[in-house]
């Protein structure tokens, strides 16, 4: 399951939904990927909450760096994955994961469309509280799965034999979970 960075997210918050823990914690071992596009993301935030809030930011990147050293599989961005991105860029409805319409402050990075070229590429399911926009790219190129934690809800099932199993909790997956 290729965790995007929603989901992290909300398992670090000091109270995390429920529900997603649930769900972290009922993955197996072995199940759990984490894409370089979320790693620039929680490093990114990271960085810029060390702008204004040194105290909080320390822990973040701390947690960050823990997680980064259990066996947690970050699949290899190659060639195959960055030529599906560049096909991405040129759908017209998908532009606006990299161009500013003038009236955001934040910068594009494309992360959306980089962790579901990763899924599509390796045939994992995404775990994601941001169901819009993957599912605007899944209308152009389909998903192998799409899973929202917080609503224990398949928008795109899952293709081929993989299934998840909630039965009992993984206790390596506690990292994940705390800070």
């Amino acid at each position: 399951m290729l965790l995007d960075t929603s989901v992290l997210s909300e398992a670090r918050r000091s109270e995390p939904v429920e529900e997603v823990v649930k769900f972290l914690r009922a993955l197996p071992r072995g199940s759990v990927a984490v894409p370089t596009w979320t790693i620039f993301e929680l490093e990114r935030g990271g960085q810029m909450l060390r702008l204004v809030d040194e105290p909080r930011a320390g822990p973040l990147l701390s947690w960050l760096d823990d997680l980064l050293e259990t066996d947690v599989y970050v699949p290899p961005v190659n060639a195959a994955v960055h030529r599906l991105i560049a096909r991405m860029t040129v759908v017209s409805d998908l532009r606006r994961f990299w161009v500013d319409s003038g009236n955001c402050a934040k910068m594009k990075f494309g992360s959306d469309p980089g962790i579901a070229a990763v899924a599509i590429h390796y045939g994992m399911p995404i775990a994601t509280r941001d169901i819009r926009d993957f599912m605007l790219i899944h209308s152009y190129f389909p998903l192998p799965g799409l899973y929202d934690p917080y609503r224990d809800r398949w928008y795109v099932e899952p293709v081929g034999d993989w299934q998840m199993k909630i039965a009992g909790q993984c206790a390596d997956n506690e990292l994940v979970i705390r800070g």
